[in-house]
């Protein structure tokens, strides 16, 4: 009955491909030194490799809710389904579809990892659970935490997990703080003027994939749920970033914020094909 959510990766190969990597880079017939893969690609089981992933993984694959939005429709966890959609139709997602199918591409390159639920704290003091990110065991024995699906501001590599001091990561600066409610590890960011934010508490408690699914489905289907009510995306760019919340396009390039207003279901196609990497084949619905 839950099969679909713990299915392999189809093709890591199409994947690796998918967030502008060579595919030959990782086979392990070129790299024979390389830990054992689950699949015919592997990695260095290091934090240097992961950061690789997950900054491709950002810089090619939107942050997107259209299905929730736009099409009012729940999303599919299912290894396949997400597959199809990222890799072959070259869409975006939210956090339970990015983390759960890079964490399928991770775990075919050999790491051992898993996944944990997460509470997004500038919604709140002690919010419902709304978002899942990854934990890697690398091979010298340190925890990582990887995130591809949070959006902004957020790490573009992976965060050691029991170092309780700074970590820069991209233009940010990150702290995973130990102190929060029950020992949970708390995850902020430093804002730019010097102040801590706190962003993300989660434990270190594993999690199954099955267990996002009833997540997932509040997330998009009910009435105060954030993705119901309004439209996000973002993409990371050399320059900075585009994003876009409901009808706003807003694009941060070398530090200069350019505002948009896309008025017409045309205007926000032409958007997400111009700016999000989105075929238009893959938008026919909306």
């Amino acid at each position: 009955m839950y099969k679909q959510y713990y299915a392999p990766l189809p093709d890591p190969g199409a994947y690796l491909a998918r967030i502008g990597l060579n595919p030959d880079d990782y086979r392990k017939a070129l790299h024979p030194e390389l830990p054992d893969s689950p699949s015919a690609y592997s990695a260095p089981h290091t934090k240097e490799a992961l950061d690789t992933l997950v900054k491709a993984q950002l810089y090619h694959v939107p942050f997107e809710n259209l299905d929730g939005y736009d099409l009012r429709r729940e999303v599919s966890l299912a290894i396949e389904d997400i597959y199809q959609k990222i890799v072959v139709r070259r869409r975006g997602g939210y956090c339970f579809e990015l983390n759960g199918l890079f964490f399928a591409l991770v775990e075919s390159l050999g790491f051992e990892c898993f996944p944990v639920a997460c509470r997004v704290l500038f919604e709140g003091e002690f919010p419902t659970i709304g978002h899942r990110n990854n934990i890697a065991i690398l091979e010298d024995g340190k925890r990582v935490t990887f995130d591809v699906g949070f959006g902004g501001p957020a790490p573009i590599g992976a965060l050691y997990l029991d170092c309780d001091q700074p970590q820069t990561s991209g233009k940010f600066t990150f702290r995973i703080d130990r102190s929060g409610r029950n020992g949970a590890f708390r995850q902020v960011v430093f804002n730019k003027d010097g102040s801590e934010s706190p962003l993300l508490m989660f434990t270190d408690q594993r999690f199954e994939q099955v267990d996002f699914v009833a997540l997932s489905a509040y997330m998009t289907l009910h009435v105060n749920a954030r993705f119901r009510n309004e439209r996000v995306l973002n993409l990371l760019r050399e320059q900075g970033s585009v994003a876009m919340i409901n009808n706003t396009l807003r694009i941060h390039d070398d530090g200069v914020l350019t505002e948009i207003e896309l008025k017409t279901p045309e205007e926000r196609k032409r958007a997400y094909i111009e700016y999000f990497g989105m075929p238009a084949e893959s938008l026919t619905e909306l």
